[in-house]
């Protein structure tokens, strides 16, 4: 599993990380994203939910992860 770590950045960057790396991705890849900012979170989930991309894991304690499966 391929963990992107965004922490530190500011949207709309994290989003654009991510959306590019599922973009490339096979079917059945699964990653592992990690946020430091509740917003940047919700708009990650947000987005994976605009691209049929099952959300498998969320933790909201700080940081904010999701493993989530194209």
């Amino acid at each position: 599993m391929e963990v992107i770590d965004v922490s530190g950045q500011q949207c709309p960057d994290p989003l654009k990380t991510v959306a590019s790396a599922l973009a490339n991705a096979p079917a059945g890849a699964r990653y592992r994203i990690v946020t430091d900012d509740y917003v940047c979170y919700m708009m990650l989930r947000r987005l994976m939910a605009l691209n049929d991309v099952k959300i498998l894991e969320a933790e909201e304690g700080g940081p904010y992860v999701l493993v989530v499966e194209k």
